[in-house]
């Protein structure tokens, strides 16, 4: 999917490796554009990232002209952000790489990501702050629901439902109209052959659900 160019000023909330891979993406969608990073790591103030400078910290998001996006991997953290400036008027971008395939019929939300060779069909609907990962598939009549995110390689068969905030890790593959509950956990790998509760870990051929998440789960094992 290729934009029209211009040259808005680009927030890119989060200076980590997501950020970049968002930088790389958005390079692509508008050349010409400014970019810019924000993080609260004072040690990275003033430096510049892969040609993109870092004004400093999240805080100036209200007073930058632009569109912005948030590159948190971690689906509570991009939430409670995201929250947090919901009374704010932020213009949030839609950042596709053009070798994306997003059918004309499918809808994208605000702030979400679609990165290089994913394919959003027929009908499907994209969620605000979802990540879609490289080369996944999200096929006709999908919903991914607000910041669910969809790891590299992840397929995903028609009609399938991915609740709020629930992560599908790499390489996982979801059957025909199975949901995925909020906040829940997928492993790479998985088969998902049967619906999904709320706020669990499953994992394995075909997946089964292995235990509760609680607010102590290792995001960093995912990301």
């Amino acid at each position: 999917m290729t934009s029209t160019d211009d040259t808005r000023l680009s927030l890119i909330v989060g200076a980590g490796a997501q950020g970049r891979v968002i930088l790389d993406t958005w390079r692509q969608q508008f050349p010409s554009r400014t970019f810019a990073f924000l993080d609260d790591d004072t040690q990275l103030w003033g430096s510049d990232i892969d040609g993109a400078k870092v004004l400093g910290g999240i805080s100036r998001l209200s007073l930058l002209e632009g569109e912005a996006v948030l590159a948190i991997g971690n689906n509570v953290v991009r939430r409670k952000l995201a929250t947090a400036w919901k009374d704010v008027p932020i213009q949030w971008a839609k950042v596709i790489h053009p070798s994306a395939v997003v059918m004309p019929s499918a809808s994208v939300a605000p702030g979400a990501v679609i990165f290089a060779n994913a394919v959003v069909n027929t009908r499907a609907s994209v969620g605000e702050h979802v990540v879609v990962n490289t080369g996944a598939i999200v096929e006709h009549d999908c919903i991914l629901e607000r910041f669910a995110s969809v790891s590299p390689g992840v397929c995903m068969a028609g009609r399938v439902q991915v609740g709020e905030g629930a992560f599908l890790s790499t390489g996982a593959t979801l059957c025909p109209r199975v949901r995925v509950g909020a906040g829940t956990v997928v492993g790479a790998g998985a088969v998902v052959v049967t619906d999904l509760p709320e706020g669990v870990l499953a994992y394995g051929v075909p997946a089964r659900v292995v235990r509760e998440l609680g607010p102590d789960f290792a995001w960093s094992r995912l990301l």
